[in-house]
């Protein structure tokens, strides 16, 4: 059976923990996840700089859709709920105007039009991929603030 001894140091560090409020942790989450979020926002920027444009849309986005997509790209506000904080990363807003779409293209439309592809251009899942390629870095790097945020509360 396994036994375990506890000493002066553990009482300390018990309070210390119970010190802290679910302010400060909710503080602490929502850097550390803000910080991971910078790291997979960077890579789908980095992605969509990437993709290979021109004028021709039947060979993938445009330079027009690119700069559509790097105006319409960003972070939504963290969200807390049931004790979980959240993020999402996503597209918004309008791009270039055209005939049909008088205030402009929806810029999330030409998004999907990209990563799923239409019967004129071929699929490029430039989200996807950034994701697949950063999320152990990203792991990595919430892993990284959260300790140092821990610690820095804990002293």
């Amino acid at each position: 059976m396994a036994k375990i001894e506890l000493g002066n140091d553990f009482d300390a560090y018990l309070k210390k923990l119970e010190s802290l409020e679910k302010g400060d942790t909710v503080s602490i989450m929502k850097m550390s996840l803000y910080d991971g979020t910078g790291v997979v926002a960077d890579a789908i920027v980095n992605e969509i700089q990437s993709l290979p444009g021109g004028d021709n849309a039947t060979k993938g986005p445009t330079d027009q859709d690119k700069a559509d997509l790097l105006k319409g790209f960003g972070i939504a506000p963290m969200e807390l709920k049931n004790d979980d904080v959240s993020v999402k990363i996503g597209f918004a807003g309008y791009g270039h105007k055209t005939r049909k779409y008088k205030n402009g293209v929806p810029i999330p439309m030409i998004a999907r039009a990209i990563i799923a592809g239409t019967s004129f251009r071929p699929k490029n899942d430039f989200v996807g991929k950034a994701v697949r390629k950063k999320r152990n870095q990203c792991v990595t790097k919430m892993d990284e603030t959260l300790n140092k945020e821990l610690e820095r509360k804990l002293k």
